[in-house]
């Protein structure tokens, strides 16, 4: 498979108010979803940010509570803010309920909700528990985040919740497994990966972060391959953390249907 690439990398965001844009999976959510928040506000859209889950404090961001949103006047608000429900333990906020992400949409028409759907604990991968993603129902994108930075380690140390989550594929195998992109392609398509807890039919797009501790672009491309071999995975996004920031590349698959 051959790839093309999107330009500008972020062609594909919803530019129109009262969307939600909801992040799930593991290995950079939170700094993706301020990169995206910083892209409108270049274009002079402004955005809500949250989570369903509790979220460290995030003390460079402009920031309110859930009831001091309700009584604020929202032509002084700031272009970027972040929307919680409080520091319910020492160093972190508790996140929205799914209803208030969805009341967020309706309440400002004119912003874009940006909003984190699960926790990874900081690890690159996770195993998913029932429960989780906790998805509003206004999601109009959904961005799948992986870490591929953990492909070469091993699974004990890469994977939140190893031998905590049932995750039939893996069953059997010891915590120093070497991970292999074969890995990677499992946990994102088979079923109770992450593919699967994306709803029916919310447009999907693949980012993959940790590209600054992967050399292995062989694989990467064959995985990626893969992965959009999938009818729900147009797009994939190439995601790295350099000195200077982040640098981004959106990629497509180019079909020969495509060219005649």
């Amino acid at each position: 498979m051959s790839f093309g690439f999107a330009d500008p990398w972020h062609v594909f965001l919803p530019r129109d108010g009262g969307h939600v844009v909801s992040f799930m999976g593991s290995g950079g959510k939170t700094s993706l979803q301020q990169v995206v928040a910083d892209v409108y506000g270049a274009e002079s859209i402004p955005t809500l940010l949250t989570t369903t889950t509790r979220c460290e404090v995030l003390p460079d961001l402009p920031a309110m509570t859930w009831s001091e949103l309700e009584t604020a006047d929202q032509t002084a608000l700031p272009e970027k803010l972040y929307v919680h429900n409080g520091e319910n333990e020492p160093g972190k906020w508790a996140g929205l309920s799914a209803e208030q992400v969805d009341t967020l949409g309706t309440l400002f028409p004119g912003r874009i909700v940006l909003v984190e759907v699960d926790g990874a604990e900081k690890s690159p991968l996770k195993l998913y528990k029932s429960g989780e993603p906790v998805w509003p129902s206004r999601t109009s994108l959904a961005v799948v985040v992986m870490g591929v930075g953990a492909v070469g380690g091993q699974a004990g140390e890469y994977i939140h919740r190893w031998g905590r989550c049932d995750f039939a594929p893996f069953a059997g195998l010891p915590e120093y497994t070497v991970l292999e992109w074969s890995h990677l392609a499992k946990l994102l398509l088979e079923d109770g990966g992450y593919l699967t807890q994306v709803p029916d039919d919310v447009p999907t797009v693949l980012a993959l972060t940790g590209l600054a501790e992967q050399d292995d672009s062989i694989g990467l491309f064959e995985f990626v391959g893969q992965a959009m071999d999938h009818p729900n995975l147009p797009l994939a996004m190439f995601c790295a953390l350099g000195p200077e920031g982040w640098s981004l590349r959106t990629a497509f698959a180019e079909r020969e249907e495509d060219a005649t």
